[in-house]
């Protein structure tokens, strides 16, 4: 190759660099555009489903709004602390925080189920109670499962010998190595299956079957074959099989939910009103909605409307044009990630980009079935939307790490 040549390889290889960087920075906008977009929309249905209902029963009608803009100004701290943190953070430091981040996780598990500081809340016990404050650890979990799984079969070398299927070094000149042997794979296997059974055994078998998915998912990409997942995946049936055989009263609620999909006005059930009043909601929103501020059924007809049943108080009220607005935005989000994944290079960012888009995308779809009667009920909320500290924040915070994710390919100064 002529020196010449040699020049023009250069610039274009160069000007491919630029443009892949500018179409990130573009992608990483979106993101922000969308998730600014669903809080927005998100606070007017949370400001209708909450201010008359609480007017009604005699209380201020304001309160569940500002604790909720109170726990979107914490999220974005958080996300910000976040996304600064993966964009600044060795590789090997990534990985340190990640494995005390999904081990504290597990921790705060086994003591929402085995001590105290887990209340029994309607025969479940998912939340841990720290003085003043109280959250849901399973929720977290959505986050730390999906980096878990990424940083033990992709992670840095750091210049030690292993047996990597692959490895190649990023434009910060680090040497990243794609591990597939069995003792790396059987380690994420170990911490899906303790994650799964930690959070089914409270039971949430809801917020267990979006992370169940979302693990095979993040394997899939990973590269792990389809043979050994089919075998993991045979485990875990088997497990749950187990579980069900030798606590059925613990788990029937969920084959009653199930039958109550088929059959809503058989039996009168709690989950049975749920869903016809949910359904109700749905069906009289109509093309065009009521009109903001105009439903009917949040008036103490439809239970949870400012939690796991806001999209069908949103519907009734916007009709079918605000429900396909929103959810072709929470659809658009993990096409985003899937474009910012298959521009990064193939490792952790990638992995974990697109395993955190989907795993937001996958909840609000599981919400939208449940509040359309397709779904049985699943105790799940809807991101940006429903009212709940831990439910926002966790939500903010995966945004901001898949936007610290890609803050990491680009160079410090812009260009």
């Amino acid at each position: 190759m002529t020196i010449s040549s040699q020049h023009i390889a250069r610039s274009r290889t160069k000007s491919l660099v630029r443009q892949r960087r500018e179409e990130l920075r573009q992608l990483a906008r979106q993101v922000l555009a969308v998730t600014g977009i669903l809080l927005i929309l998100g606070l007017l249905a949370l400001f209708s489903a909450s201010t008359a209902p609480l007017a009604a029963r005699g209380l201020y009608p304001y309160s569940t709004v500002l604790k909720q803009l109170g726990f979107i100004a914490a999220g974005l701290a958080a996300a910000w602390l976040c996304s600064f943190a993966f964009a600044r953070l060795s590789y090997p430091a990534i990985k340190a925080v990640v494995a005390l981040g999904f081990l504290g996780n597990l921790a705060l598990l086994v003591l929402v189920r085995f001590t105290p500081l887990g209340p029994e809340i309607y025969g479940a016990r998912r939340w841990l109670r720290l003085g003043m404050v109280q959250f849901q650890p399973a929720e977290l979990l959505k986050l730390t499962l999906v980096l878990a799984i990424a940083a033990v079969l992709l992670t840095a070398a750091a210049g030690k010998r292993s047996k990597p299927f692959a490895s190649f070094r990023t434009e910060r000149g680090e040497l990243m190595t794609i591990r597939r042997d069995r003792l790396h794979l059987a380690w994420a296997y170990l911490g899906v299956l303790l994650s799964l059974g930690l959070v089914a055994i409270q039971p949430d078998l809801g917020t267990t079957a979006v992370m169940l998915a979302t693990a095979f998912v993040v394997l899939l990409l990973v590269g792990v074959p389809l043979k050994s997942l089919a075998k993991f995946g045979l485990v875990i049936v088997l497990l749950g099989a187990g579980g069900y055989f030798l606590a059925p009263a613990k788990y029937q609620y969920a084959l009653e939910r199930i039958y109550t999909v088929f059959h809503p006005l058989e039996n009168v059930t709690d989950e049975s009103y749920q869903i016809t009043q949910s359904l109700g909601a749905v069906s009289q929103g109509g093309v065009f909605g009521r009109g903001y501020m105009h439903s009917q059924q949040k008036m103490n007809r439809l239970p949870l409307q400012d939690r796991d049943f806001i999209f069908a108080v949103w519907v009734e009220e916007t009709g079918l044009l605000g429900a396909l607005l929103v959810v072709g935005l929470f659809l658009f989000l993990p096409f985003i990630c899937l474009r910012i994944s298959s521009l990064l290079p193939f490792g952790f960012e990638s992995v974990a980009v697109f395993g955190l888009g989907f795993s937001l995308a996958l909840q609000a779809m599981v919400n939208v079935g449940t509040n359309a009667g397709v779904l049985p009920v699943s105790g799940l909320t809807l991101p940006f939307f429903s009212s709940g500290g831990t439910s926002i924040i966790v939500s903010l915070v995966m945004v901001g790490t898949i936007l610290g994710l890609v803050r990491r390919n680009l160079p410090a100064g812009g260009s």
